[in-house]
Order: structure tokens, then sequence, then C-alpha cells
């Protein structure tokens, strides 16, 4: 936590905050640093953000964000089922695109919602109905619509919307609140097309 030693702010803070933070949108992200953060006398919010923002936009620049294992041949296999694939990032648009360019993956995805196209992020189901829409999904096929997520709070909000969540964790470990509402939770990507087939 580099920027939690430079700022003088506590490491396990910082740690509970980024994962309260993960898969929500920049002004969410920015009210959890200030309740976690606000009541320091050296936490300077723009100063800190800022900090956050450009070494995420570092880590996009230089190429070291990378798709995760079976990504790309999930990604292959539904569009070889001719199954629509949806995007719903939190994530500024411009940040998407240049991961998914630079991966040679953007043209899998049919819709693709940012957060910057929503008033609310995750774990509010707004952005899973925004691409359900885009995708022509009626409320009615949210029952056979699988919405991959390694995020609580995405997952959350896929629940919300009534549609049917599968967990692939990755930074955060499944709770019993996960287990509850997903559909299932598999170990890898590489699991999910097994899992899908399966499915019928």
């Amino acid at each position: 936590m580099n920027i939690a030693e430079l700022y003088g702010l506590p490491e396990d803070d910082m740690r509970r905050a980024v994962d309260l933070a993960t898969g929500v949108t920049d002004d969410q992200e920015r009210r959890i640093m200030t309740e976690t953060f606000g009541h320091l006398p050296q936490f300077d919010m723009d100063r800190t953000y800022k900090a956050c923002r450009d070494y995420f936009a570092n880590v996009v620049e230089t190429g070291q964000m990378q798709l995760k294992p079976g990504a790309k041949e999930i990604l292959q296999y539904l569009k070889g089922q001719e199954i629509p694939v949806g995007l719903a990032s939190s994530s500024p648009r411009r940040m998407i695109d240049k991961v998914l360019q630079r991966h040679d993956v953007l043209r899998y995805f049919d819709v693709i919602v940012s957060g910057d196209m929503v008033s609310h992020g995750k774990p509010d189901p707004e952005i899973f109905l925004t691409c359900a829409a885009q995708m022509g999904i009626s409320s009615e096929e949210f029952k056979e619509t699988y919405v991959i997520e390694d995020s609580h709070n995405g997952i959350r909000a896929a629940f919300d919307a009534g549609m049917q969540p599968v967990m692939v964790p990755d930074r955060l470990a499944p709770n019993e609140e996960m287990r509850q509402k997903a559909a299932a939770i598999l170990p890898s990507l590489n699991d999910l097309i097994a899992w899908l087939h399966d499915r019928g």
C-alpha cells in the first residue's frame, strides 16, 4: 500500500477501503475514502484520490492490466455459441476501451455500459438493468441471464436486479452473503464453460 505509506494513512484501513470500493463508481470511491480517512488531519481527499487514479491510469497505459486467465476463451466460446455478451463495469469507458483493445477482445462484446453512463454504481442494480435494456433482454428473461462477477458489490447488484450472479473470486473471497446470493461460486473463469454447458 504505497499510497497509504506516502500520505501517512493506516494500511489496514486502506486495504478495507479498497475492498469496499471494488466494483463501485468514482463518486462512490471518494465517499468511501472520506468515510474511512476523513477524521485524520493528514488526509487530503483530492491529493489521495488523484494518487490512486494516477496509479490505476499508469497500470492501464503501460499494459500492466492483464485479462484474467480464461477470459478470452470464455468470450470466444460465447461468441461461437451466438450468446449475446454485455459488459457492465464501474470503470470509465475510456479505460475499458483501452484495456479491451490492447487485449483484442473489444469485438466480443455486444454492449458495454460503464460507470460514467449510470447515476448509481454497484451495489445498485442500475448498471445491469441498463446493460440488459440495451441488449434487448426483458425482465422475464432475467432468471436466465448470468452475470459473472468477482466483487461483492457486483454480486449484490446482479442479485437485486433479479439476475443469476456467478462469482469468480479475485481479491475478495466469498462470504456467507455471497454464497446465499450467487447461483454458483467457481474457482476460475476456466471452469465457466463447463458450468454453462452443464446448465444446458
